[in-house]
C-alpha cells in the first residue's frame, strides 16, 4: 500500500493556491494524543459540540486522526488538529480575541480526554481543485500526506494539475503546504509538504486501487506517505 501511496508524490516541489480558492491561507496545527479510556469518537464529539464564538472562530477546522503513519508520530500522538484562517490577518485578528477572553479555552473543552502539545505550528496553505472539490467539506474523509524536496524546475500550478489527473474523479483537493513558524528546525525552502484530500473513505479507497492498476512514472524525492482519516469540526460557512 505505501508503495501505491507514493504514486501521488508526482506533485513533489512547489508552493501556492487557496481555501476559497484565492490568495494563500494560514493553518495553526498542533498534536494530541487520547488520554486513557477514551477514543477519537469522544474527541470529535466534544468538538463538534462547542459553540464557536464568531469574534475568535477561524475559518475552518479538521481534526486529522493518524492511521498508518509515521512511527514517530504514531508512537507519541493519535490525531492532529488543523484550524484554518483566510490569513494571517485574519488568524492575528482572531487570536488576539480568544486571548481576551475572560476564562478562555481553545475553543472546546478536550483537555478531559485527550492531551495536546504545546507548541502549535503555522503553515501557509494552497488549495488545488480536484474533480470532486465542490460544495461543503465532508463531515468525515481520507487523506494522504508527504513532505518533499523542492523542485525548482516544476511550476506548481503544473504540477497541481498532475496531481489532480492521476488521483481521479475522487479527489476533493490538492494542499499545498509551506511551514511559516514553529516545528523542526531545517532549512527555509527546501522541503514542501503536500495533501491529498478525498470525498470520502471510499474515495481513497478507490484512487489508490486506480494507481495500483495506473502507477505514473518515476516519483520524484518525497518521503514516505501517510494515510488520515478526516473529520470536518467546524465550517465558518456552513
Amino acid at each position: 500500500m505505501k508503495i501505491n501511496l507514493l504514486a501521488l508524490v508526482i506533485l513533489t516541489m512547489f508552493p501556492l493556491l487557496a481555501f476559497s480558492q484565492s490568495g494563500t491561507n494560514v493553518e495553526r496545527a498542533y498534536a494530541c494524543s487520547l488520554n486513557d479510556g477514551f477514543s477519537i469518537s469522544d474527541a470529535v464529539s466534544i468538538m463538534r459540540s462547542f459553540n464557536w464564538d464568531e469574534d475568535a472562530a477561524p475559518r475552518y477546522v479538521a481534526l486529522n486522526e493518524g492511521v498508518y503513519v509515521s512511527d514517530t508520530f504514531r508512537e507519541n500522538w493519535d490525531f492532529y488538529l488543523g484550524f484554518y484562517y483566510t490569513s494571517m490577518s485574519d488568524l492575528a485578528e482572531k487570536r488576539l480575541a480568544f486571548r481576551a477572553r475572560n476564562g478562555s479555552s481553545e475553543g472546546f473543552i478536550l483537555r478531559d480526554v485527550a492531551s495536546c502539545s504545546s507548541a502549535p505550528r503555522l503553515n501557509g496553505v494552497d488549495f488545488v481543485q480536484g474533480p470532486a472539490g465542490g460544495g461543503d467539506a465532508p463531515a468525515f474523509t481520507a487523506m494522504i500526506s508527504t513532505n518533499c524536496d523542492v523542485n525548482p524546475e516544476v511550476s506548481p500550478i503544473m504540477a497541481a494539475q498532475n496531481i489532480a489527473a492521476i488521483m481521479g474523479e475522487n479527489l476533493r483537493n490538492i494542499q499545498i503546504i509551506t511551514r511559516q513558524f514553529g516545528g523542526p528546525s531545517e532549512m527555509m525552502g527546501a522541503t514542501v509538504g503536500f495533501r491529498a484530500v478525498f470525498d470520502s473513505p471510499d474515495g481513497f479507497s478507490e484512487a489508490m486501487d486506480s494507481l495500483r492498476l495506473n502507477p505514473p512514472g518515476a516519483a520524484p524525492a518525497c518521503r514516505t506517505p501517510g494515510a488520515w482519516l478526516r473529520y470536518k469540526i467546524f465550517d465558518r460557512e456552513d
